[in-house]
Parts: C-alpha cells; sequence; structure tokens
C-alpha cells in the first residue's frame, strides 16, 4: 500500500446515512432488522420510530453540542434536539466574563422558538437519496462500529483524525493547535503529506502545518486532486478537506460537506443542495483515483464524517478508551480564564455516536463488512503501522486504535469496479445537475450575500487568525467576533494562503 486518502465530511450519523442500506450481511448492524428503533418523545409524549423518509434539506441545524450529545448518548434524541428548537439549551459560560457573555448572548443570539421539530432527528436517508455513498458501501466495505472520538462539535473530532487528541476540549474552540500530527510523524519518516481544500479548512488550526515554505507548499486548490490522482503524484498520504462555507455566494464555490446547517432551505440558491454536492465530491475524488488503474490499485480511499450532527443512531458509544493526557497550552489556559463554554465533566472514556466509515479500494472484496472497533485516532494509527512504523504514536487512543488496513484482502486488485461519473463533476467546479433524488434542484428565499449561519463562524474566527500570521502579525486577539467582519475575514484569508502556497511550490 503507497497511498491512503481520507475525505471528512460533516455532521451524519451512521444510521441517518446507512442505516437501511439494504447489504447482504446478516453482520450489518442497521435498522432494517431488530428494534424497536425508538426515542422517548418530548415532555412524556409518545416514542418516536426511525424513518426512511429524510431528504436533503433539515429544519435547523440540530444540536450536536457536547451535553446534546451526552443526552442523545442516554437515549434522549427528541428531547435535546426539541429543547435546542424551542430557544431552552442556550449556552452557559464560564470564566471572569462568562456571566456579562451569558447576559449578552440571548439578546444577540435570541431565535424564533420552533416547535414540535425533535423527531426529525429519527428521520433517516432512504440509500436512493444517496446513491454515491451506498454504491460505494455496497461494493467495498463498510464499517459498522466506527465512531467519532468524542461526543461533540466538530473541531475535537477533527483533531483527533489529525493528532489522536483534541486537547482536552469536547467542544469546538477556534484557536491554534501545536499537538504533534500524523502529517509530521510521516514527514519525520520520509514520506510526503498533501491537504487539498476547497474553500477555509478547519486544518488550518495546527499552524505548525503551514509554518515554513516546505511545509506550506504541501497545500494544494482541491481542483489539483484530479491532475495529481491521475499522473499518479499523490504522496503518501492526502488529506481532503469540504468546502463548509454554505452557498450564500461568499465565493465561487457553494459548500459541499452535507452538515445540516448547510442544508436548510434558506441557504438554497436554485441549483442543488449541498448534500447533494458531497455525494458529488465523493464520486469525483472516486474516480479521479479510479483513472490511474496501477496507482489505485496500491491506494485506500477512506469517505467519513466527523460526527453525527445531532442525528440519531441506535449504537452504544464505545467504552474503555484512554484519555489522551494531552493539555491547552498557556494562551488557551488565559483564555479560558476570561470565558468558556461549560460542560460537564468528561474524562474521554467512551467515543461519541457511530458515524458512517467506508474503505474504498481495489483489494478489498466486494460487500465486506467491518465489525471491529474504530473511531477517528485509527487514521493516525494505521497511517504510522504502513508507513512510519518505528516512529512513536502521537497519544495513547492512536497508539491503541484499531487498523482499517486489514480489510485489504485480495492478492491482486479487482478490475469490476462501479462507475460513478455521472454523479461526479470537476473538483472546485459548478454544482450537479439534476436527474436523482439526490440532485433535487431546491429553490427559496436567498439570503443577504455577507449572511453567515453561527456554525461557520468559528471558520470566521481561524481565517482571521491565519490571516493574521501570514501578515506577521500577532494573531492572539485576531479571533474576536465582529459579525460585520466575518465575511472579509473568509475571503481574504484564503486567497492569502493560496498565494503563499503558490509561491512556496515555484522553484
Amino acid at each position: 500500500m503507497r497511498h491512503v486518502v481520507v475525505l471528512m465530511l460533516e455532521n451524519r450519523s451512521f444510521d441517518h446515512m446507512l442505516g437501511y442500506l439494504p447489504h447482504p450481511d446478516p453482520g450489518y448492524d442497521g435498522l432494517r432488522g431488530g428494534g424497536p428503533y425508538t426515542s422517548p418523545g418530548w415532555d412524556g409524549g409518545p416514542p418516536v420510530a426511525a424513518s426512511a423518509d429524510a431528504g436533503p434539506l433539515a429544519t435547523m441545524d440540530f444540536d450536536h453540542s457536547h451535553d446534546a450529545a451526552m443526552e442523545q448518548l442516554g437515549g434522549g434524541w427528541v428531547s435535546a434536539h426539541e429543547r435546542k428548537a424551542r430557544g431552552l439549551a442556550e449556552p452557559k459560560f464560564g470564566g471572569l466574563l462568562g456571566p456579562l457573555i451569558g447576559w449578552l448572548y440571548p439578546k444577540f443570539a435570541k431565535k424564533e422558538p420552533i416547535f414540535g421539530v425533535g423527531p426529525e432527528v429519527m428521520r433517516c436517508q432512504d440509500p436512493a437519496g444517496v446513491p454515491v455513498l451506498a454504491t460505494l458501501a455496497l461494493e467495498f466495505a463498510v464499517c459498522t462500529r466506527w465512531h467519532c472520538s468524542v461526543p461533540g462539535e466538530t473541531w475535537p473530532n477533527r483533531n483527533y483524525l489529525h493528532a489522536a487528541t483534541s486537547d482536552g476540549m469536547t467542544n469546538i474552540q477556534p484557536r491554534f493547535y501545536t499537538d504533534p500530527t500524523i502529517f509530521e510523524t510521516l514527514e519525520a519518516a520520509g514520506h510526503g503529506w498533501h491537504v487539498y481544500h476547497d474553500d477555509v479548512p478547519q486544518v488550518w488550526a495546527f499552524s505548525n502545518l503551514w509554518n515554513g515554505a516546505d511545509r506550506i507548499a504541501r497545500w494544494f486548490d482541491i481542483s489539483e486532486f484530479t491532475a495529481h490522482a491521475a499522473a499518479g503524484e499523490l504522496p503518501a498520504y492526502s488529506f481532503i478537506e469540504p468546502n463548509h462555507r454554505p452557498p450564500v455566494r461568499l465565493n465561487d464555490r457553494p459548500s459541499n460537506s452535507q452538515h445540516p446547517g448547510n442544508n436548510q432551505t434558506k441557504d438554497q440558491v436554485g441549483d442543488s443542495t449541498d448534500f447533494a454536492r458531497a455525494e458529488s465530491l465523493v464520486a469525483a475524488v472516486y474516480e479521479a483515483l479510479k483513472s490511474n488503474p496501477e496507482a489505485f490499485g496500491q491506494t485506500v480511499f477512506v469517505i467519513t464524517y466527523d460526527e453525527h450532527g445531532g442525528l440519531y443512531d441506535h449504537a452504544p458509544p464505545l467504552t474503555g478508551l484512554s484519555d489522551p493526557g494531552s493539555s491547552p497550552g498557556l494562551l488557551t489556559r488565559i483564555l479560558r480564564l476570561l470565558a468558556h463554554k461549560k460542560s460537564a465533566a468528561f474524562d474521554f472514556s467512551s467515543s461519541g455516536v457511530r458515524v458512517p466509515a467506508v474503505i474504498v479500494s481495489p483489494l478489498i472484496p466486494r460487500g465486506t463488512v467491518s465489525t471491529t472497533p474504530m473511531e477517528h485516532a485509527s487514521v493516525p494509527a494505521t497511517l504510522r503501522a504502513l508507513f512510519a512504523p518505528d516512529r512513536p504514536p502521537l497519544t495513547t487512543r492512536d497508539a491503541a486504535a484499531a487498523r482499517f488496513d486489514p480489510l485489504l484482502t485480495l492478492p491482486t486488485p479487482r478490475t469490476d469496479l462501479p462507475d460513478l461519473t455521472r454523479y461526479a463533476l470537476p473538483l472546485g467546479g459548478a454544482s450537479p445537475s439534476e436527474g436523482d433524488p439526490a440532485h433535487a434542484t431546491t429553490a427559496g428565499p436567498q439570503p443577504p450575500r455577507d449572511h453567515l449561519p453561527d456554525h461557520c463562524r468559528d471558520l470566521a474566527v481561524l481565517a482571521r487568525r491565519v490571516r493574521a500570521r501570514l501578515r506577521g502579525r500577532p494573531a492572539v486577539f485576531a479571533g474576536v467576533s465582529w459579525r460585520a467582519r466575518d465575511h472579509r475575514a473568509l475571503t481574504q484569508a484564503l486567497p492569502a494562503f493560496r498565494t503563499a502556497a503558490t509561491k512556496a511550490r515555484q522553484p
């Protein structure tokens, strides 16, 4: 095995995406057998059953904070979402400025309550609505015990994929992280890595990965992935980050991360949904890899999701995990002293909710089901075993994590590979056309050009800090969030970063 490619999408649980997949393996742990698969109703109401009638659009960004995830893992799926929709789940803040922020928060973040939508988290996708993911899950390997690493939000879980730790965080903290990453481990072992991104990537948070010309030269616009794959020029590890930004025309490329917050009616612009664009992204990466059969025969492609996004899954979390033991740096401790979002104490001994994970390679038999417990730290664990076996693990989590490379059991690459070209469009290009349920056109009222939903504001904070660092300025207070500056930060940081990366690659 010479190449590993990982694409991490956003905020979907296993049952929500693949629970109703008609997999022939009797060991497939979905929603078609067994049960009942229900959640207690709101305020003592009747139980709500899972169903296969979800579409690409969502009523709101479901609650997936750490506290909500813990409630959901205890069975409170409907109540956690209903509480947020009714405006009863406002975050609590600690620190010296906590009382002031707690007083100001409802005044600036107040929204009209929505009633009766808690049951929507129980609605799952029909396989016809996810044709690309469903096809790959049936044709290659699907992991039925892959969980996100932390019961909580995006950043802690993405950090586990890169560094096998979240620095003790269970919710998003938009700052720079200095934990050693698998990228640096591979580098120390003499192997290359690339990051391909479509817009502002969360992995920017690991600022050591773009300090210096040699490292920033490893960052590429996603449009360059196709040519690299076709030419056999992919390094040992390629990480692909989707476009997180909602489709509100802040740039020429609308989002394609499948985040429910990007799939609300108000954010659609008359082409296709973010949900469909993510399917197209998966298909495009797969077809790009397939275009070079020799290289693809030595490649494994992993599609997974950072966390569950508040959406239902019936599987219990993994238990008996170890706390990586990382502690926040001095700056973070100072900022937390001033203000931080409160959460219940958590010892990291259990995982988050189960998420989709599909492993694609011509060396995997059709219809493979993996029941091995895995989490996001399985990615650095596998990469280290393949390319840097003499290097130490990043933390105790990747040291103990199961690997996915044992799924590659065929002696020679398969040639009977599925064709997904009808779903794939050029990477970094336009939206998919109509023609199947996943690619349905949805028109709706269009938000102001500088509109940015709450779930994207942490990326705006990160963009401001990156822009400050690129300009040689301190980034300590660049994360102060002023909503009028969000649009400017997102539109200025990305071109500056791409220019720096391009210059670094010039001879």
